[in-house]
């Protein structure tokens, strides 16, 4: 009697382990084990992080070791009183033993899920990573920045990143340069000093008189380009991906549409290069909802030698 269950029980097991496996494949390799895309963009891990069970939302963001990647998404399963309907939500996976961990939700915002949480943007040593929430106790605004810190391998309580940064207002969090700026957009284009001590020293930025860029925008660790979504009479749809360079006297360069492999007659925003410089991330905006799609950088090679030949 008694091997007989053992022997139910070890089937049954069989069976539930097998169950979980199909559920989620074993990823192995960089990127969750994605194949790498060349130069027309590919939809980023469809049927996990771009999936249909929600609407990303937001850049993507992807550790500085290759490790981790935390992107946000609306999704229903997390509803809230302002939003009945679902909410905005981090989610993340990470290399464990070699293998990617099934998406979940980030642990250090189920305190604050009567908000939204999104935008992720990792520091240049991957020990701090920032991201926006509405959630109101502690906040500034409408919409704070903050940021949650490596401790023991694993993330503290979300931190306010305070004044100058936040205001009574609405603040996407900020890409980082290794010249020691932080930049980020909403109302206007801003740029920060930042150290040790947080952020200080905001001015107006100014790209081009005539452009004027909408939700989060993307600048190179050496500040050489920015990406930024905008539109513009003579683009390919309602807002397209323009990337402006550096001249040579360290003025930014009139905008250049980034072209049809990567501008659609629908939405594009949300740019961001992975940390190694080979692809280029962004979210379309597709039917029903929006993916993240991610392509080579060399596209912006091409078009930094279109430039430097002209």
């Amino acid at each position: 009697m008694i091997k007989n269950c053992l022997a139910i029980f070890v089937c049954l097991c069989s069976m539930l382990y097998a169950q979980n496996s199909e559920q989620f494949p074993e990823l192995k390799g960089e990127y969750l084990g994605q194949k790498t895309p060349g130069n027309i963009p590919e939809v980023f891990a469809p049927g996990i992080v771009s999936s249909s069970n929600w609407a990303e939302h937001c850049q993507v963001a992807v550790s500085p070791k290759g490790d981790e990647i935390f992107w946000s998404a609306w999704t229903e399963e997390y509803t809230t009183k302002d939003f009945p309907k679902g909410s905005e939500q981090l989610f993340y996976s990470k290399l464990v033993d070699g293998l990617w961990t099934k998406p979940k939700l980030a642990e250090f915002t189920q305190q604050r899920l009567d908000g939204l949480n999104g935008g992720p943007v990792f520091s240049a040593d991957g020990e701090k990573l920032y991201f926006y929430s509405t959630a109101s106790e502690g906040s500034l605004g409408a919409m704070d920045t903050w940021y949650v810190q490596k401790i023991d391998r694993k993330w503290s309580q979300p931190i306010n990143v305070g004044t100058p940064f936040n205001s009574d207002g609405i603040d996407w969090t900020p890409v980082f340069s290794v010249k020691g700026n932080a930049y980020t957009n909403y109302a206007k284009l801003m740029k920060f000093k930042f150290g040790k001590d947080g952020f200080s020293n905001p001015e107006e930025m100014i790209i081009h008189k005539d452009f004027r860029p909408v939700f989060p925008i993307y600048i190179a660790p050496d500040e050489q380009y920015v990406i930024f979504s905008a539109e513009n009479e003579k683009g390919f749809g309602s807002l397209d991906l323009y990337i402006s360079f550096k001249d040579k006297d360290n003025n930014w360069g009139i905008p250049i549409n980034m072209g049809p492999e990567i501008n659609t007659d629908k939405v594009e925003r949300f740019p961001v290069v992975s940390p190694d410089g080979k692809y280029l991330f962004f979210m379309r905006h597709t039917e029903p909802d929006q993916d993240f799609f991610w392509v080579s950088t060399e596209i912006i090679e091409k078009l930094k030698e279109n430039v430097t030949n002209k």
